[in-house]
């Protein structure tokens, strides 16, 4: 059976003769958003057909055992995937759409990957075909993205609230973006946010999004949720699924635009628009 991937959001569907209907289509989207990305099935490719493509494969060494890699051109929504190195094995965090020869070489020269996790469902990717190359390890999925899975398996272990799927390296359930969207931390303190946490124009800021295509911001409650939540871990750096990048002071960075934005959409100056 062919392994079909959504052009649309990059996501891994279940095997079958002909592409099936994508997961994360669910038709015009409700003004809830929640998590569907409008129509779009009908472009599939496959693992084949990508590996033949021409691409090449960034990467980026932050530092402290903190890689990330990319292919160019994108495909779905285009993450940057991570990969944490331990001492007592990897985790690939947001895994790349394809696994082409030369990405899963990328991730191999790092060190053997023993768990996979994601950020939220946008980022499941081909999750299933990643552990199944590492020898079908662990695949950590938020229990509230259960209903967007695309290709099932049983290497599939749901969590919530909190998981390690290897000591010190820690999946923290924050919400926002969508329901079990999550945030990865290293035991050095590096924050992998995934979008949940984004970037913005300004230097050594960040913003806070329910919805990106559509520039909908989070809510003044759920923003103080997610800051709320993170308090009790200390974190230096944090970096995003789209590339941005945080390399010092980066829980302060976080609450202090996390106040800005909460006095915004609260109304506080209203007065001055």
């Amino acid at each position: 059976m062919t392994l079909w991937i959504c052009d649309r959001c990059g996501i891994e569907q279940p095997g079958s003769p002909e592409p099936p209907h994508c997961v994360m289509d669910r038709g015009e989207v409700g003004i809830e958003e929640r998590g569907d990305l409008g129509p779009h099935s009908g472009s599939w490719r496959t693992h084949e057909q990508l590996a033949a493509e021409a691409h090449t494969v960034r990467q980026r060494d932050h530092g402290r055992g903190v890689h990330s890699l990319r292919r160019e051109p994108v495909v779905g929504i285009g993450q940057w995937s991570f990969v944490v190195r331990t001492a007592r094995g990897n985790v690939l965090w947001d895994p790349p759409t394809s696994i082409e020869p030369d990405t899963l070489a990328a991730v191999r020269a790092l060190g053997e990957v023993v768990a996979v996790a994601t950020s939220h469902p946008h980022m499941f990717a081909a999750q299933v075909s990643w552990s199944h190359a590492f020898g079908r390890i662990p695949v950590l999925v938020n229990a509230a993205g259960r209903e967007w899975l695309g290709r099932t398996d049983p290497v599939l272990e749901f969590w919530t609230e909190h998981a390690e799927p290897v000591p010190g390296v820690e999946l923290i359930q924050v919400g926002g973006h969508m329901l079990g969207s999550a945030a990865l931390r290293t035991p050095d303190g590096t924050l992998l946010s995934g979008d949940t946490i984004s970037g913005g124009l300004a230097p050594n800021w960040v913003s806070f999004q329910r919805n990106f295509p559509k520039h909908i911001p989070l809510s003044a409650a759920v923003v103080r949720r997610i800051v709320d939540r993170l308090d009790g871990w200390s974190y230096d750096r944090l970096y995003t699924l789209g590339g941005d990048t945080v390399d010092a002071d980066a829980k302060a960075v976080v609450q202090r635009s996390a106040e800005a934005h909460i006095r915004w959409v609260s109304g506080e100056f209203d007065h001055l628009t």
